[in-house]
């Protein structure tokens, strides 16, 4: 959405009491209804119910740990962990498989301790977010992060400031997934707790880095700061990154609420997500909007992203598509600079003439809450938002840019 006169604010705008969007925010909403302890254990064991990705990956990563401790020599388990360390050798002899494989090979022992603490870090992350976003999050700042420090290192050789010996060092293990997940979570969370755990997060990274810093602890570093990236994305554009576009626009799929006031409105946008989250519905894009008083509209979008997303993002993806080359620094320049630019430019879901259309039609000072989705989820959707106030905008024509009159 680049229309000119349509104005973007990410903050919320003086006076609006908050109303934010938060992964698996039933499960609080659950837990502050139940009654005692045993009303809130049940609530948690009915959402561990969701769990399915994490145990299966940690159950891989033990069992080839304890083949690879108790079935092999130690020189096998020597070659299988080198053959897949996303270290500057493999990579730039494009083994990019090693920056899935090595996800799954541990440098040393197997730890029960520390493979129950893995589990339950990524069953908390799958149960706030889902199985999909922990695979994206997890997997995509394991890789992202291997190819930055593969970047560094190699740039580091060229200059001769790193010896040649650490080309062909090992770099194994769940470490920098496990890293990414704590940052986004502790960025997914409310606001006390982000206070408390954002901080807490980045110093586990930066501590070792004071002391006896090596090529694995900056790779921690940076991907606590990619799951800082990924969890405030999950805020900002919760329908951001689907892998499903929508279908061709069509008049019938848009809907619009209207609202006393914008808390009202992003209160119903909150309560669109959960239906969406418990799979009650299916939404391709959700935008509040409001006038001020000089009659500009102002926008809150959930899926389309901004230049500055789409910086973050082509970065992600050119530092590893770099890889492919030799050049991950240069292909985080370039993907950044792309991505940006075509951000900018797209204009995708809700149209721009629309949202500002139907804005215009209304009282300065309300809100409205436009959902681009299926015309058969309407009956679940109106009988949610009518609790919150919210009246139907007749006729939007998505596709047309004005209400339809008819």
């Amino acid at each position: 959405m680049n229309v000119v006169g349509v104005k973007r604010l990410y903050e919320d705008p003086p006076g609006l009491v908050p109303v934010a969007y938060l992964p698996v925010g039933d499960l609080a909403e659950a837990l502050r209804d139940a009654d005692g302890w045993r009303g809130r254990a049940n609530v948690c064991l009915s959402f561990l119910a969701r769990v399915r990705l994490a145990p299966l990956y940690v159950l891989t990563v033990m069992v080839i740990g304890l083949v690879l401790d108790h079935a092999v020599s130690p020189r096998t388990r020597l070659r299988v962990v080198l053959a897949n360390s996303s270290n500057v050798d493999n990579l730039r002899q494009h083994r990019v498989w090693t920056l899935v494989t090595s996800a799954f090979v541990l440098d040393g022992r197997v730890l029960v301790f520390v493979m129950v603490q893995l589990l339950l870090l990524l069953a908390v992350a799958e149960v706030m977010w889902g199985w999909r976003r922990l695979l994206e999050v997890f997997f995509v700042s394991n890789a992202v992060a291997s190819c930055l420090v593969y970047g560094l290192l190699l740039a580091g050789v060229r200059a001769n400031r790193i010896g040649t010996e650490i080309t062909m060092a090992g770099d194994v293990g769940t470490s920098y997934g496990t890293h990414a997940v704590a940052g986004a979570l502790a960025f997914t969370l409310p606001v006390r707790a982000r206070r408390l755990l954002v901080p807490l997060a980045l110093g586990v990274a930066v501590v070792p880095l004071l002391s006896d810093a090596t090529f694995t602890d900056v790779g921690h570093l940076l991907a606590t700061l990619l799951g800082f990236l990924a969890g405030w994305q999950m805020r900002r554009r919760p329908l951001a990154g689907r892998v499903r576009r929508p279908a061709p626009l069509r008049t019938g799929r848009t809907t619009a609420y209207a609202f006393a006031d914008v808390a009202q409105a992003r209160a119903a946008l909150t309560t669109a997500l959960r239906l969406q989250e418990r799979l009650r519905l299916r939404l391709d894009d959700a935008v509040v909007a409001w006038s001020d008083g000089a009659r500009r509209t102002h926008l809150r979008e959930t899926r389309e992203m901004s230049a500055i997303d789409g910086a973050c993002a082509g970065g992600c993806w050119g530092v590893v598509l770099g890889t492919f080359a030799g050049l991950p620094l240069i292909g985080l320049v370039v993907g950044s600079v792309v991505a940006a630019a075509v951000a900018h430019w797209h204009d995708a879901g809700l149209r721009d003439s629309t949202v500002d259309a139907t804005v215009r039609a209304l009282p300065a000072g309300r809100g409205v809450l436009l959902l681009l989705g299926e015309a058969a989820d309407r009956p679940a959707l109106a009988g949610a938002l009518a609790g919150i106030g919210g009246t139907p905008v007749p006729g939007i024509a998505e596709g047309a840019g004005v209400p339809d009159s008819r």
